[in-house]
């Protein structure tokens, strides 16, 4: 049997990463959340401490994997705000799980730097879709307690897909880039985490623009002027 190129991988992570946010995003779009009372997802929310400086710095959701088939499990979560009124998302992210065993914990993080950055205080509620072989589970309704956003801090450590990553060696990355690319770039402004992607913006300097670049963990970098 042949083996697969790497870059196989790569690209059905993305596309089932795209069609998880596209499912989510239609059950999220104009339901009532009675809807989802029956949901066959259900976990638990709480603060973690990736630096381990005592201050949390990502909210996580874990949902147990009792029943869930053997083999690759994809867990994708959008994370939801009462905003004027209305459950809007603030996030989302996808996590693969492999070699699993029953009963453990299936986790998903979200950046706790962007909530603070959002001024967004808690209950937050999250959509989940978790996909596997003969395994298709969506479901709403869990509520995180009231959460206040200063309790999060903007640590450099983010954590993504069960693995930590450095803001400021994401950073070092892309002002190295540009450097090669020739793209000049002003002070930076303001670095965060969402969306599964690192986005800095910098700031305005003489003639060069203000820019926004975004890296996502896969290492492609875009950039657009800020306007």
């Amino acid at each position: 049997m042949a083996q697969k190129h790497p870059g196989y991988y790569l690209v059905l992570l993305i596309v089932i990463q795209l069609l998880l946010v596209f499912s989510l995003h239609l059950m999220a779009r104009g339901e009532d959340l009675s809807k989802f009372s029956d949901s066959n997802v259900s976990g638990n929310f709480q603060l973690v401490d990736a630096d381990g400086n005592s201050i949390p710095d990502h909210l996580s959701y874990s949902v147990r994997s009792e029943n869930y088939s053997e083999g690759m499990v994809w867990v994708c979560g959008e994370l939801q705000a009462m905003i004027n009124g209305q459950w809007q998302a603030i996030d989302y992210t996808a996590r693969g799980f492999n070699g699993f065993t029953q009963g453990e914990e299936l986790t998903l993080y979200f950046y706790g730097g962007e909530i603070k950055r959002l001024r967004i205080n808690g209950p937050f509620r999250i959509l989940v879709q978790i996909k596997g072989v003969d395994l298709n589970l969506s479901g709403s309704g869990d509520f995180s307690p009231a959460y206040y956003y200063g309790e999060f801090e903007a640590s450099d450590v983010v954590l993504f897909n069960g693995q930590s990553r450095s803001t400021s060696e994401v950073l070092n990355t892309v002002q190295q880039w540009a450097l090669q690319s020739g793209l000049e770039i002003g002070p930076l402004e303001m670095a965060t985490f969402n969306f599964d992607r690192w986005r800095f913006d910098f700031r305005e300097k003489f003639e060069v623009p203000a820019r926004r670049v975004w890296v996502s963990p896969t290492g492609e970098i875009n950039w657009a002027e800020i306007k």
